[in-house]
């Protein structure tokens, strides 16, 4: 992909704005802020919470943000939540999730005390009975929150050039299919949002997807241990797939706009040297036959789509922290990073 463009660091404006929802034009939100508590104790962190925040003018399109209180622009981390592209919100970070495995408010506090500014985003999620758009529908307002915020870099006190993608499971897949694909920066667009950069300078991917091209990567990539054909993939995920697409029949599926469609989706083929640093960890779940017996946590979550990121990535030279298993463990990075120490790192570079 092209290389990280270089943007002159918006000066610092002063925050003494006072908030409303976006209603007018959708090109240009609402440019105004107020703080609010955090829905969370930050403890003895010195810093501020803004909550529904709106970066376009459809229903669900708002931001929560934490900003430490800095004299200079700080780094970004912006986590956008799981739930199959269908369910799922922005305060998914308010609490203790997985069973204790992820602590969002220690990781949070975390970033903030390390300068580190972080932002959960809400999306237009999927019909439940008559998607016709597909995925790329939520994925793109996701790359829009991203520009938004940097067109408003000054008012956040972000620096620009130093913003991370994180997410989970459909948010994992999202920050990964941003960050792998070409710069989206419009420099003849009339809406100033979108003249801006979507490259970032990393990912952070837990139980994540490896590619929405389901017929041709989980076949013959992900779960090609278990010798799986399309047909019983399709019989578990005929569903899944219908709204993936946004279609809703199998002849739609012969047509060619969606053979291009999978292409589009597929974070495999779009990795290449020149993509941001990835660091990648499914291991909430043990490593077993996606469909024998069938669960419909496990396959979109399976360990392989991890093994099958560090695979390409190695390939193409992309570097990566990753961890994929769990009975058994089967990679561990030996650095044992965390993501909030990737992170950290990262935008320390």
């Amino acid at each position: 992909m092209d290389k990280y463009p270089k943007i002159l660091l918006v000066l610092l404006l002063s925050c003494t704005f006072s908030c409303e929802r976006n209603t007018g034009n959708p090109t240009n939100p609402s440019s105004t802020i107020t703080f609010s508590n955090s829905p969370f104790s930050l403890q003895s962190v010195n810093a501020k919470f803004a909550k529904d925040i709106a970066y376009d003018n459809k229903e669900r399109t708002q931001f929560d943000i934490w900003l430490p209180n800095s004299t200079i622009p700080t780094g970004l981390v912006i986590y956008i939540h799981g739930g199959g592209f269908t369910s799922g919100d922005k305060d998914f970070v308010y609490a203790v999730q997985s069973g204790g495995a992820w602590d969002f408010p220690m990781d949070i506090r975390f970033l903030l005390q390390n300068n580190i500014a972080f932002a959960t985003i809400r999306y237009t999620l999927l019909s439940p009975s008559a998607e016709t758009e597909g995925i790329k529908k939520s994925m793109s307002d996701v790359r829009r929150a991203l520009q938004y915020i940097r067109s408003r870099a000054g008012d956040f006190n972000i620096d620009k050039n130093n913003i991370i993608l994180a997410g989970n499971s459909a948010g994992a897949g999202t920050s990964l299919w941003i960050a792998l694909n070409n710069d989206a920066a419009n420099a003849q667009s009339t809406d100033p949002v979108l003249r801006e950069s979507s490259r970032v300078k990393g990912v952070v991917a837990r139980e994540t997807q490896a590619s929405y091209n389901i017929e041709d990567r989980w076949v013959n990539d992900v779960f090609a241990d278990y010798r799986l054909t399309w047909a019983e993939i399709l019989a578990n995920e005929a569903g899944n797939i219908r709204k993936i697409y946004g279609i809703s029949s199998t002849a739609q599926y012969e047509l060619p706009a969606i053979d291009a469609y999978r292409k589009e989706v597929d974070m495999l083929s779009l990795m290449t040297s020149d993509d941001p640093e990835i660091w990648v960890n499914n291991t909430l779940r043990d490593v077993v036959n996606p469909y024998n017996p069938y669960s419909p946590d496990i396959p979109s979550h399976h360990a392989f789509h991890a093994r099958e990121l560090k695979k390409r990535a190695d390939a193409v030279g992309v570097k990566n922290i990753t961890y994929y298993g769990k009975n058994p463990v089967i990679y561990s990075h030996p650095s044992n990073e965390t993501w909030t120490q990737f992170c950290k790192r990262k935008i320390a570079e």
